[in-house]
């Protein structure tokens, strides 16, 4: 059986929002980067002690533990079949990612624009390719 033809267009595909948090190939590139540099739990519902001092480093404020928002989830990506980062601190990171001019929302869209700063900073930091 022949896999689904995929008819996302490609903007889409590649970054937007879900919610208030980043979806797309960008984002799920970003969950797994986070999981295997060991920042985030494998079920992505917390961050772990080093996540939390590198967040900090970099000036990214999360909400604190024990609000009435899940702090940190996997949320499963539409167009990847495969999880991105969800709840409070997927919401940081979008809100920080925006501050910083790494990217751009769309108004009257889901779509996001990765800057040439924001695919160098994400590189960098993230170890996340997005171009």
């Amino acid at each position: 059986m022949a896999a689904p033809r995929i008819t996302t267009p490609a903007y889409l595909r590649r970054a937007r929002t879900c919610y208030d948090h980043l979806a797309g190939e960008v984002a799920v590139s970003l969950y797994q980067r986070l999981t295997e540099r060991g920042w985030l739990t494998e079920e992505g519902s917390a961050l772990t002690t080093q996540g939390s001092a590198m967040l900090a480093e970099l000036g990214i404020a999360v909400a604190p533990a024990g609000s009435r928002r899940k702090f940190s989830c996997a949320c499963l990506d539409w167009s990847e079949r495969r999880y991105h980062l969800g709840g409070a601190l997927g919401a940081a990171l979008l809100s920080w990612f925006e501050q910083q001019r790494w990217m751009e929302k769309d108004i009257g869209s889901r779509c996001v624009r990765i800057t040439a700063k924001g695919a160098q900073g994400l590189k960098r930091h993230f170890g996340v390719q997005a171009v």
